[in-house]
């Protein structure tokens, strides 16, 4: 427990007020909660200082109109390839990115009734196609890609004025299951890369290359990042593409991870990155799960 809520919890004059809360259940939990906020009783004019004073409320300085129409473009480049879209809640279940253990709960905008602000699409996305899973609703025997548009909210520190609390992320989330030989984890890695390949051909008449980093996760690391980087050397032979081998502790990504950059005009610039997480595996309790999740920045996109 921190220094703060130290402080706040002998103020009250209850230090075990924290522990007695987290043994509620989750509807008691909300319901004690919605009491305290409505007692807060809050104002109009609070309200409105409130708002001046929250930087998750600002809104963006992003043509509403050209934004929309670049998400409209990438969600039917997707179609055009097979890539699924879904319509995201601006909401995720509580835990939605810290509890796979690599996000801090406090990263995130948490909220009432068992929910947190939409912090990460991929996750939810993740999310999602587990629940299918499970509930037969999903066939993952055969490859299946999602994409989605969505807007971010993270409350880490802004570390320049081109740091914002919520911005624009596409993403798209691959699943299968293993059939050996790695097969599954070339498909959904090769159907990734060629959307973003297509994408800056078609968009901006650009090339896309590749930094392969290697991760930890998968028994034979070394056989596997070989056989990845074979992949896309076989089945991509004019992109550009290179290792980065001095990342290997990383407990995000399982065996590989990608950066994805755009090459115009002489300029190498980033756009993007994923990577196979264990996430479904951890839902479903299957090691036999396989995912694969990218992204990229929507406003950066449009600047460029």
């Amino acid at each position: 427990m921190n220094e703060i809520t130290n402080r706040i919890l002998n103020k009250i004059g209850n230090p075990e007020l924290t522990e007695k809360m987290a043994s509620l259940s989750q509807s008691d939990l909300n319901t004690l909660l919605l009491e305290i906020m409505k007692q807060k009783n809050i104002s109009p004019p609070n309200m409105l200082k409130s708002y001046a004073l929250n930087r998750f409320c600002v809104p963006s300085g992003c043509d509403a109109i050209d934004y929309h129409k670049y998400e409209i473009m990438l969600l039917e480049l997707a179609k055009s390839v097979g890539i699924k879209s879904v319509m995201l809640s601006p909401v995720a279940p509580f835990g939605n990115c810290s509890t796979f253990g690599c996000v801090d709960q406090n990263n995130i905008v948490s909220a009432l009734r068992g929910t947190e602000v939409l912090a990460d699409p991929t996750n939810m996305l993740a999310t999602i196609i587990a629940d299918k899973i499970k509930n037969k609703a999903l066939d993952n025997s055969t490859a299946a890609h999602f994409c989605t548009t969505a807007r971010t909210t993270r409350t880490q520190p802004l570390l320049s004025k081109n740091h914002f609390a919520h911005f624009g992320i596409f993403c798209i989330v691959s699943t299968a299951k293993d059939t050996g030989s790695y097969l599954s984890e070339k498909e959904i890695l090769l159907k990734q890369l060629e959307y973003y390949k297509l994408l800056l051909l078609e968009k901006y008449h650009a090339k896309m290359s590749v930094t392969l980093r290697k991760r930890g996760g998968y028994t034979d690391t070394d056989g596997f990042f070989q056989r990845m980087s074979e992949l896309i050397q076989t089945e991509l032979p004019d992109t550009p593409f290179d290792f980065d081998l001095d990342h290997e502790d990383n407990n995000y990504y399982k065996g590989i991870n990608f950066k994805i950059y755009m090459e115009k005009d002489g300029e190498t610039l980033e756009i993007g990155d994923g990577g196979f997480v264990d996430w479904t595996q951890q839902m479903l309790c299957n090691k036999r799960e396989r995912l694969l999740i990218s992204g990229i920045g929507i406003e950066r996109m449009m600047m460029l």
